[in-house]
């Protein structure tokens, strides 16, 4: 199966129709191997409850140079209604337009809760319309006026179990019968659905996704039509504490209340009426079997407090407690939540199992996850089984628990579960998850079996868009460990561990942005963390802390509104953003735009793009920012930093001047443009003249020089040499190997490749022994990135003293992979890779690389062997876009067994050492020898 990935965003302007029709006019249709697919509703698929309708659609066909110029969308009431060609809802006409992304039904007179048909077809550069698509469903979400549900909660008591909350309700109409039913339901901290005694969508828990309660919570729409019943139906929900009432670690200022519930049911009926059930004092309540949970210590089950058929409408709740209206911090708006669930994933098996001197049995599931405990047991009743979970093992093979932040948070990741002695009992916590490889046991009646426990991974379910594989296995194992820390750190927010913090640090966003949109569909994920560190950053504050140095040194200062906290969502902010974490409000916006095509993260967020870097020129000395935490997390360190902060700084800040002139230019603003374009210059001056050592070519570590690189802050024609002088620092100072931390390590691969270098970037990058990423799993045993990668012993002993086994920031090489190694790369020219550059740089040391990528356009292919001189070379670039291919001069090329015809693929620039030539969509055999 394809993967898939849309865009929500904004309409870009089309031309006025050229004419309405519901058949093709007499023209001629488009090849019948062209055709629209793969139709998305706010970059979902058949989505219930959105906030608005946003269109998507990709082109498919087996011909070359498609393109699309027109296209028509039909709205319908119902999808046999709309195939028969009935719109009833909305047409569009013809429009003259290549935009497939982000295409709102302007005009459309649509309705909350109603569920409507879509389809679209367009036309190609010769105007021959395709056939019509297949018809896509979506519907829009209660409007604000539209919640007749309360906020409800329980009689809470210390120490009480989270409670069962369920209503009874009749859906017979007299003369109608029901044609839908839909459930819209927001549980804080987190909630379990239930319906007709059954659980709604088992594999989906911790719902809905933390944001700032105090503002707004996210709600999760459930289509139970074909749950419905005659007569009296029941919903029930579980409550866990979640987020909203997360006071167990870092203090009880942190909960916003005891757990809250809102639930309305709209049910629409044949004769159009409608009847609407939701949470107000009529429901009721009664303890339930999970006695406590939190996202950090875990959960306590008592599977003997179990009510039996309590979601069931014939089960009688006759000594049941009325519910009551809720207390603590209310949301003032509800939205939907369209970021993908977190789910129950992949179940891994241990691989081993023993008992350590304390009698405890551990088990070892062979990687570190972010997971949940899969437990299957038959014990007596009243068992009490503890598991216990961490990254590593203590020198007598029990667990040791520290790098999981034990010494932060004051508590072990620990689930209990009681057991009622009735037969095989299978459990999973459904209100915490955590971060381990180990997991104690201890409890058990008899000696425990390894069948007995699985790990289930739990993450965001973002798609998988991207794969990337070579010929060589130790950059396969850094492509994998990437990933699968990725992974264990989405969690409705990009975390940076899974158990000691689970916090949305700003810097650790920003760095991981670029590689995690290149393996995942991240569109939504990164709006909705955007609208979290905005509604964050949304308060003014009198005199409050800002980061000034170092993550321990601070300054007191107003903070204006717009401008950022280091963390978000949530009331654990650690201050004021430093220059180089609330960076992270300009790159994602853009990275957004980049990677996806979405011009709303610019439209939305461009005046706090703006803002923060006017509130970061306020800063400056002489236009060198002196203030940061600096380049965090290298080998050996944050002592070991050797860019100076203001250096790192600095280059943000011109970056961040460079994306604001960008982005207002892609939004009109021609006097943005230029003013933020000669703030970018000035700042680039400024920087050369401070940190440049003329001489010798270097702005003085490994760090300095990639970020100057990367960013185009190097004067020209000295890129080259700036390039050497990190090689030489590499040799000299360091081994051969790099000394970055996450700022540096994201663009050290291209600072070497891109300029003349490659060959150490691949000694660097296939490097064994001490001082290698290789040493990290011969010597570390690690399957995970950690907070300091263990790439020698000290840093391999620095973080075993407590620092965490499971940080994705360091993750950021990743994007090399398949920029430089495949040879995949976005262009700011075509953004969402509408334009795709494909330019490998090191196909010198490898026989063969791939790497596919499902872009909003369709998927982009890069697939090249070589052998004895000779290299073949298989490109794919989805309709309506186009790719920019680096081709040597010099030698025999040939394009689907023709010479290279410069007048069908003309030049378009220059890429790092080859011409770059313009290549339209089609699949392409490029043989170069």
């Amino acid at each position: 199966m394809k993967f898939k990935l849309f865009l929500a965003g904004i309409l870009l302007s089309v031309l006025p129709a050229l004419n309405s029709c519901n058949g093709s006019g007499g023209a001629k249709r488009a090849g019948g191997d062209t055709e629209v697919t793969e139709l998305r509703c706010r970059d979902l698929d058949d989505p219930e409850g959105v906030d608005r309708a946003v269109f998507s659609w990709q082109i498919e066909s087996e011909a070359d140079s498609i393109v699309q110029t027109a296209w028509e969308i039909e709205i319908a009431s119902d999808e046999k209604a709309l195939k028969n060609g009935k719109a009833d809802v909305w047409s569009s006409g013809k429009q003259l337009s290549d935009q497939q992304l982000n295409v709102r039904p302007q005009g459309a007179d649509l309705k909350p809760g109603e569920r409507y048909w879509w389809r679209v077809r367009i036309w190609d550069g010769a105007d021959r319309p395709t056939s019509w698509s297949d018809p896509a469903s979506f519907s829009l979400g209660p409007a604000a006026d539209q919640w007749q549900a309360k906020w409800i909660t329980a009689q809470w008591e210390e120490g009480s179990p989270l409670p069962y909350f369920r209503t009874v309700f009749n859906a017979d109409q007299p003369g109608t019968k029901p044609v839908r039913a839909v459930i819209y339901l927001s549980g804080l901290g987190c909630s379990d659905l239930f319906f007709n005694g059954r659980r709604v969508d088992s594999t989906r828990i911790l719902d809905p996704a933390q944001s700032n309660y105090e503002l707004y919570a996210l709600y999760s729409s459930f289509d139970v039509t074909d749950r419905l019943k005659k007569g009296d139906n029941c919903i029930g929900v579980m409550l866990g504490d979640g987020w909203y009432n997360q006071g167990k670690v870092w203090g009880p200022g942190f909960s916003y209340g005891k757990p809250i519930l809102l639930a309305q049911m709209e049910i629409t009926y044949k004769d159009g009426s409608k009847k609407i059930i939701g949470t107000d004092e009529t429901w009721k309540w009664a303890p339930g079997p999970v006695l406590s949970s939190n996202l950090y210590a875990g959960e306590v089950y008592d599977a003997n407090k179990e009510i039996a058929g309590w979601a069931d409408a014939k089960t009688p709740c006759a000594d049941w407690q009325s519910a009551l209206p809720a207390g603590g911090v209310i949301p003032k708006e509800l939205k939907p939540q369209l970021i993908e669930p977190i789910r129950m994933k992949q179940e891994i098996a241990p691989v081993a199992l023993w008992q350590d001197p304390q009698g405890n049995w551990i088990y070892d599931f062979g990687v570190n996850v972010a997971a949940i405990p899969l437990l299957t047991v038959e014990q007596p009743a009243g068992t009490r089984i503890k598991m216990r979970m961490g990254e590593t093992l203590a020198a007598d093979k029990s667990i040791e628990y520290n790098t999981t932040g034990v010494a932060a948070t004051g508590v072990v990741q620990t689930d209990e579960y009681v057991c009622t002695g009735k037969g095989k009992e299978k459990w999973t916590p459904r209100f915490t998850y955590h971060g381990f490889r180990y997991l104690e046991l201890s409890g058990a009646a008899t000696q425990p079996e390894k069948d007995w426990l699985k790990a289930v991974v739990v993450h965001t379910d973002v798609e998988r868009i991207g794969t990337f594989e070579c010929a060589d296995p130790q950059i396969n194992r850094l492509h994998e460990l990437a990933v699968r820390t990725m992974l264990s750190n989405i969690h409705g927010l990009p975390t940076d561990c899974p158990h000691r913090e689970r916090c949305g640090w700003l810097g650790d966003a920003h760095a991981v942005a670029p590689f995690e949109s290149m393996n995942y569909g991240m569109n939504n994920f990164w709006m909705k963390y955007m609208g979290d560190v905005s509604s964050s950053s949304s308060v003014f504050l009198e005199n409050t802390l800002h980061q000034k140095l170092h993550n321990s040194e601070f300054y007191f200062a107003d903070k204006q509104p717009g401008i950022p906290f280091m963390i978000s969502p949530g009331r654990r902010l650690c201050g004021v953003a430093s220059p180089d974490w609330g960076t992270a409000v300009v790159q994602i916006p853009w990275d957004i735009y980049l990677y996806f095509g979405n011009k709303e993260a610019l439209e939305t967020y461009y005046g706090e793009m703006k803002q923060w870097v006017d509130h970061i020129a306020a800063l400056t000395e002489n236009d060198i920012v002196p203030y940061g935490l600096g380049d965090w997390c290298p080998p050996n360190g944050n002592a070991a930093i050797d860019c100076p902060i203001p250096v790192s700084s600095t280059a943000f800040h011109y970056h961040d001047a460079d994306l604001v002139s960008q982005a207002a230019a892609v939004l009109g603003k021609t006097e943005d443009a230029a003013h933020y374009a000669a703030l970018r210059d000035r700042i680039g001056k400024a920087f050369v003249d401070k940190f440049y050592d003329k001489t010798n070519k270097t702005f003085g570590s490994q760090t300095a020089n990639a970020m100057a690189l990367a960013y185009g802050m190097v004067p020209a024609g000295d890129e080259k040499a700036v390039s050497d002088a990190t090689v030489r620092n590499m040799k000299e100072k360091y081994d051969n190997f790099m000394h970055t931390g996450i700022f540096g390590l994201g663009h050290i691969g291209q600072a070497l490749s891109r300029y003349g270098n490659s060959q150490a970037a691949w000694d660097m990058f296939t490097k064994t022994g001490e001082n290698s990423f290789a040493y990290m799993w011969t010597d570390a045993d690690a399957t995970t990135l950690w907070e300091t990668l263990p790439v020698n012993a000290a840093s391999k002993e620095l973080c075993l003293r407590g620092s965490s086994l499971s940080h994705p920031m360091q993750g950021v090489y990743d994007t090399w992979f398949y920029e430089d190694i495949a040879g995949i790369r976005p262009d700011a020219s075509g953004p969402g890779f509408k334009v795709t550059r494909f330019e490998p740089t090191m196909t010198a040391y490898l026989p063969w690389a791939k790497a596919t990528l499902e872009t909003p356009y369709g998927e982009v292919k890069s697939d090249w062997k070589q052998e004895g001189g000779k290299m073949d070379w298989k490109i794919e670039i989805p309709a309506n876009a186009s790719g920019l291919v680096a081709l040597p001069d010099g030698k025999t090329v040939t394009v689907n067994g023709q010479p290279l015809d410069k007048n069908r693929y003309p030049t378009a620039g220059q890429g790092a050492e080859n011409p770059l030539y313009r290549f339209p969509s089609g699949h392409y055999a490029i043989v170069i020898e």
